[in-house]
């Protein structure tokens, strides 16, 4: 059975390694497998396994079809080498053999072992969709009908990232009205005067509910059907539980939801969902009203942009390198992309909460040419090649 390591708040998944050398190989290799092993990775970080490996290490040329009766058809797999003895040969041919069969599988040089962090990635990698699988996740409400690229099936989302996805139709809840506020949100907003800050409150011990009631891991709320209805907002109650680490996607926005799910598996942070609100030649500027509190600084609490009720989250976004990502609605895509904050506007037309980011041209022409759908999730810090890796990891296409 596969193991995690806690500590960080981070699961650090445990990498199976197999060794493969040929038939006449001496009954030392595999002490000189784990070895070699050892010189790469701590010794709490790996496992060595005869079955389901997420790494086989070439020990020697001869060994290919030892590796290939190793390696498990359902389990992504990255083939080391060790230098000379033919290892390396071996490798490449196994490499070729996984291809032309479909299978997930990646060889790096020998150059990439060594100060690259690959080894450790390809194990967070792995860990992120073994920390998805079985999770649950609901949705509140609808898909927002004007999200026509961000609906995903519970069927895809359970075969693309393993999580179980349940209906929560709003006329099956309590009235929020009816419920207590919640402490916690009143404490970390004690210093703010706003109206409605109350009943923002009640709207997050109701979801604390529904949360706790249906063992959900993640929530997308379809929430202008209850400032249309009510006058309150769901954003302050989002921007909690982002800020706690349960996700939380606004406007029932699956694909968002799914998106801030492996994000946060991968960094231990829950991304920001915004609105693709303008490009320009340089750069891209985001905007969105539920932004994660541990986020930003400078909090105020406005009324919120389409409907100009209560209340809405405005704050400064405390990053300045920044990566962008967000999957197709068949999961099986993805945008990555890492840019630089170059501001911090104060536009009248959008949402509360905005950022400008410069990106690379080609990133750009994406965003226009090809998009994969308004919202992107925005995550503090450069993990593009963990993400990358990841979704490589799950045969998930980036978008070039």
């Amino acid at each position: 059975m596969s193991e995690k390591l806690t500590g960080s708040g981070i699961g650090k998944y445990i990498l199976r390694v197999a060794w493969a050398a040929h038939r006449g190989a001496a009954e030392t290799t595999g002490a000189e497998a784990e070895v070699f092993m050892q010189k790469l990775l701590p010794l709490e970080a790996f496992v060595m396994v005869d079955k389901q490996p997420d790494v086989i290490l070439f020990m020697s040329g001869g060994s290919e079809r030892s590796a290939i009766e190793l390696a498990d058809p359902e389990r992504p797999v990255l083939l080391l080498s060790i230098m000379g003895n033919n290892a390396y040969a071996a490798a490449t041919e196994v490499m070729a053999w996984m291809v032309s069969h479909n299978r997930i599988a990646i060889l790096p040089g020998a150059s990439d072992l060594t100060g690259s962090g690959l080894l450790e990635r390809w194990g967070r990698a792995a860990g992120v969709w073994e920390s998805l699988k079985g999770k649950r996740a609901g949705l509140i409400g609808t898909v927002s009908e004007w999200l026509v690229a961000s609906d995903v099936s519970a069927e895809t989302l359970g075969h693309r990232f393993g999580v179980n996805l349940a209906g929560i139709p709003w006329a099956g809840l309590p009235d929020y009205g009816k419920e207590e506020p919640d402490k916690a949100l009143l404490s970390r907003l004690s210093g703010q005067r706003s109206a409605g800050l109350d009943d923002a409150a009640r709207v997050l011990t109701l979801l604390r509910r529904v949360i706790s009631d249906n063992g959900l891991s993640a929530v997308g709320v379809e929430c202008f059907s209850l400032v249309q209805e009510r006058k309150v907002t769901a954003c302050l109650a989002l921007a909690q539980l982002n800020a706690e680490g349960t996700v939380a996607a606004c406007e029932g926005d699956l694909v968002s939801m799914a998106g801030m799910m492996a994000g946060h598996e991968a960094t231990g942070i829950v991304p920001w969902m915004a609105n693709t609100t303008r490009l320009t030649e340089k750069t891209l500027i985001l905007s969105h009203c539920t932004i994660a509190f541990d986020l930003v600084s400078d909090i105020k609490l406005p009324t919120h942009f389409e409907t100009g009720n209560f209340l809405a989250i405005d704050g400064q976004m405390t990053a300045t390198e920044v990566t962008i990502f967000r999957f197709s609605a068949s999961l099986d895509m993805v945008f990555i992309a890492e840019g630089r904050v170059a501001g911090r506007p104060r536009l009248p037309d959008a949402c509360r909460t905005q950022v400008e980011i410069e990106l690379p041209a080609n990133k750009l022409k994406i965003l226009r040419e090809k998009p994969l759908g308004n919202h992107l999730l925005v995550l503090p810090g450069s993990h593009s090649a963990l993400l990358e890796l990841a979704c490589r990891y799950r045969g998930i296409r980036v978008v070039e």
